[in-house]
């Protein structure tokens, strides 16, 4: 069992998942990420950051699968003991409008970017109770304050993030454990490649900073989260995007 304080990261192996994960090595914690498809990128990243001694490793989870979560959480406290951080960043998008989306998109989404929350709650929450010491931290979007066009699945599923961490820090808090959102803007990554270049600039445009986020913002302030500096915060949605919601 490793002696560093161990976090869980759901789709690290990518994006913003990626750059969380390597900005809390460097912190000094042990990492455990998750990936669903992508093994080969999975295992390289873990590979190169794992040069000088092991500070991650990666297994592969479907996070809108139960069974999936039961057997990850399980060969989790097995091995690596119980988790002091839970970063639930995975997430999908299914876009259609709403009269046009089909039950699948729908429940696709719904059960990756939130059933996946109560799923992994299930089976790790209680010995993160034990322990009275913890943090768990919601990746959301802006898309769940302000609602896109073509996105009632995705802007849903992250509205309700919202009162399920409200809800959840006011029954944990008294044991110490911390539960907060980090809702971002635009980032740079793959998810907003299928966006058209117009778009983007007419984004960045309306973005009173002028540009674009990146993966490793988000890291920085998961970082902050986990660490000392977050230590009274709890129940919150900090917002990071350049200032486009205001």
């Amino acid at each position: 069992m490793n002696n560093k304080k161990i976090v869980l990261v759901t789709a690290g192996s990518r994006g913003i998942g990626a750059a969380i994960v390597k900005e809390l090595t460097r912190q000094n914690y042990f990492v455990v990420f998750t990936y669903k498809t992508n093994k080969d990128i999975a295992e390289a990243l873990a590979d190169s950051l794992n040069t000088e001694h092991t500070v991650c490793c990666c297994y592969p989870c479907d996070v809108s699968n139960i069974n999936d979560i039961k057997k990850l959480s399980a060969l989790l406290l097995e091995i690596h003991g119980v988790p002091y951080g839970i970063i639930n960043n995975a997430g999908i998008t299914r876009d259609n409008l709403s009269f046009s989306m089909s039950v699948d998109d729908w429940l696709d989404v719904i059960n990756t970017n939130l059933n996946s929350l109560f799923y992994i709650n299930h089976y790790l929450l209680n010995e993160m109770l034990i322990k009275k010491d913890g943090c768990i931290i919601n990746i959301n979007s802006i898309s769940g304050l302000r609602g896109n066009i073509g996105q009632t699945n995705y802007s849903a599923s992250k509205s309700a993030q919202y009162g399920f961490t409200k809800s959840l820090a006011r029954e944990v808090g008294n044991f110490n454990i911390r539960v907060n959102c980090i809702a971002p803007g635009p980032i740079a990554t793959d998810m907003i490649s299928s966006i058209p270049q117009k778009t983007l600039k007419q984004l960045v445009k309306l973005t009173p900073l002028q540009k674009m986020g990146e993966p490793e913002d988000i890291a920085m302030m998961v970082a902050f989260l986990l660490g000392h500096g977050g230590r009274h915060i709890t129940g919150q949605t900090l917002v990071i995007d350049g200032g486009l919601s205001i």
